[in-house]
């Protein structure tokens, strides 16, 4: 599956959630997420840019695959995803045994909903509140971003991997 995605900052999700109202959508429940993302020594996903996760949720763990595509204004990869009916510390131990080990962890708060054909969400990080829009398609991208009141132009292509490093460094979005 193809997934396109753009990330904003917001200080605050009342003004968001106000718009959503005004949709008549509503973000729903709150999620803790677990992520662990995984890779093996020395760093062969990492030096590709593929993104192999472990994700806390209903029934077990979501396992993602993300492998990076070109693009212009979106950050667009290939994403595959399966959910394991077992553990989140089962699963790690089974990718162990194949030499995967945890690389890097996070924990997110997250609230979701649609608008038109995409997934919004309301994502709390110890660095900052995110609204992430997810879509197969630029277009679903933009719309949902323009009925939010987001420019797209100041939308963040980067990871929360990558966002919480900088954020560590002293640099805010």
């Amino acid at each position: 599956m193809l997934e396109m995605e753009l990330k904003f900052r917001v200080e605050e999700f009342g003004p968001i959630e106000e718009t959503l109202a005004r949709l008549g959508v509503s973000a729903g429940e709150a999620v803790e997420e677990n992520n662990l993302v995984l890779d093996m020594m020395g760093g062969p996903l990492r030096g590709t840019d593929t993104l192999f996760r472990l994700r806390n949720c209903e029934g077990g763990t979501l396992v993602t695959v993300k492998k990076p595509l070109p693009s212009t204004a979106l950050k667009v990869r290939r994403e595959e995803e399966a959910v394991l009916a077992c553990s989140q510390e089962k699963a790690l131990e089974l990718f162990g045994l194949l030499g995967y080990g945890v690389v890097y962890s996070y924990r997110k708060t997250r609230r979701q909903c649609r608008v038109g054909n995409a997934t919004v969400c309301l994502d709390s990080l110890w660095f900052g509140d995110f609204v992430e829009i997810e879509a197969a398609s630029e277009e679903a991208v933009l719309e949902a971003a323009g009925l939010l009141g987001l420019d797209p132009d100041e939308g963040i292509r980067f990871s929360y991997a990558a966002l919480e490093k900088d954020a560590e460094s002293g640099i805010q979005y």
